[in-house]
């Protein structure tokens, strides 16, 4: 029994891509260029159907068979831009498989068996039906996917060199598991088959198993077609009845791929928002939502952390204690939406200033902020102070702030260099003894406290 390409002696195609590439082409166009497309279809239709001898009208209707499918399954597939995009289209594999692998191939081989009862009498409705659905359907499993991943930009740009290799080692094993399974008859070992497609899919996503897959269905086809094969199942068995096996074989490993690849990307879509919501809480939890500013949780969790390795490294470690001046009158003066307002462009403005990384203004409470500076000597946290104080003081003067009231601050600094026998809290009541000291000389100032002073 002779077989020539990807056809029988019977002239029966295993699976026909000229549907699957139109089908492709229309999803990645707008819908004003699907006329072209038709076009290119018409003239394929039009020659195939020469070579039969069939009449204009039956042409015609050769033309119909062949742009229906792909009309169909382009209106129901969503647009494709991006294909992570794509893939995450709701019920997208529902879609590919009731309407593209389905209904697509069963109305286009409708009309095309119909036209053949009419001009070819000799061949019979159901079998040409049947023969053209499969065919259509293998090619709408195979060749659509194919053509989506070959012609998308993330595929060339989200290859990682690292992962070449390994794409060619998990292709090669494709290629080497389907030669053991195909060119032995004895062993019905196609489930092994879609085995390694699926660690193909787990291991390099959806590109990576589209390819796969493609590779089996060239070697499977061929295999087969050349009498080889699990499908072979005796020599009793009619040549349709194996081309039909392998068919729904091909079909059913390239619909589990797309499945599994769908599920991979809902996957990983749910765990980043899940780390974004995550991230966002903690954010929420830290972050004083008046000014924007840390809040007093973070301020102590930090304080902690920055004494600790402090303590390690033997570094000085400064404290800023910074309060509004007479903010209760500022309150009473102008409402309670304007001291509000007041708080945030005054942490706003603290935070323009600019400081390493490191550094920690808070809200400690009302009022009052905290600004943590690590590895910061005294003489260093006082002249960071004054400049935050002219700073505040000048606010109102900004073109921004054009209409604002003026406002002060006070400002407590302390430093010290931790040793076990401190703790933290030592460091806060320095500087809060800074910051009462300078409301008491008058406001508007910066006071600094000597710790050695305190621990005397």
């Amino acid at each position: 029994m002779n077989y020539i390409g990807f056809f029988s002696d019977q002239g029966q195609a295993i699976w026909w891509p000229t549907n699957g590439l139109a089908l492709a082409l229309m999803v990645r166009s707008d819908r004003s260029r699907w006329a072209t497309i038709l076009v290119g279809i018409l003239l394929g239709s039009w020659v195939s159907a020469i070579h039969y001898g069939w009449p204009i009208s039956s042409r015609i209707v050769n033309f119909i068979a062949n742009s229906v499918g792909p009309m169909l399954g382009a209106l129901v597939l969503p647009r494709f831009r991006r294909l992570e995009d794509w893939l995450q289209e709701p019920h997208l594999v529902f879609r590919y498989v009731a309407f593209v692998l389905l209904l697509a191939p069963v109305l286009s081989a409708t009309i095309y068996a119909t036209n053949t009862h009419f001009f070819l009498p000799g061949l019979n409705f159901w079998t040409v039906l049947q023969t053209r659905a499969d065919s259509d359907m293998l090619g709408y499993a195979l060749f659509t996917p194919f053509v989506l991943v070959l012609t998308s930009r993330e595929t060339y740009q989200r290859v990682k060199p690292a992962e070449i290799p390994l794409l060619a080692v998990l292709l090669a094993l494709v290629g080497g598991t389907t030669y053991l399974v195909f060119w032995q008859t004895a062993y019905a070992l196609t489930f092994v088959l879609i085995s390694v497609a699926l660690l193909v899919t787990l291991r390099l996503g959806f590109t990576a198993s589209v390819l796969a897959v493609n590779l089996l269905a060239v070697l499977a086809t061929v295999a087969t077609m050349h009498g080889h094969g699990p499908f072979m199942l005796g020599q009793g068995v009619m040549l349709a009845h194996r081309i039909l096996l392998l068919q729904a074989f091909l079909a059913l490993t390239m619909v589990t791929v797309f499945s599994v690849s769908v599920m991979q990307i809902e996957r990983k879509v749910f765990q980043e928002r899940l780390q974004l919501a995550y991230e966002e809480m903690e954010r929420r939890a830290t972050t004083d939502v008046l000014t924007g500013v840390a809040n007093r949780r973070l301020f102590d969790e930090t304080l902690k952390s920055e004494w600790s390795r402090a303590l390690r490294r033997g570094d000085s470690l400064a404290l800023l204690m910074l309060d509004v001046d007479h903010f209760k009158l500022y309150n009473d003066r102008f409402g309670h939406p304007a001291g509000d307002a007041c708080l945030h462009r005054i942490a706003q403005t603290i935070l323009a200033i600019g400081h390493r990384s490191s550094d920690l203004l808070a809200r400690y409470g009302g009022e009052e902020f905290s600004f943590l500076l690590p590895t910061t000597k005294l003489e260093d946290a006082a002249r960071i102070a004054e400049n935050i104080r002219l700073r505040i003081e000048r606010m109102h003067k900004d073109p921004e702030n054009a209409g604002d009231h003026p406002i002060s601050i006070s400002v407590g600094c302390a430093a010290l260099t931790p040793t076990l026998d401190l703790t933290p809290e030592l460091l806060i009541a320095a500087a809060d003894q800074a910051l009462y000291q300078a409301k008491r000389n008058g406001r508007n100032r910066i006071e600094v406290t000597e710790t050695r002073s305190m621990l005397a």
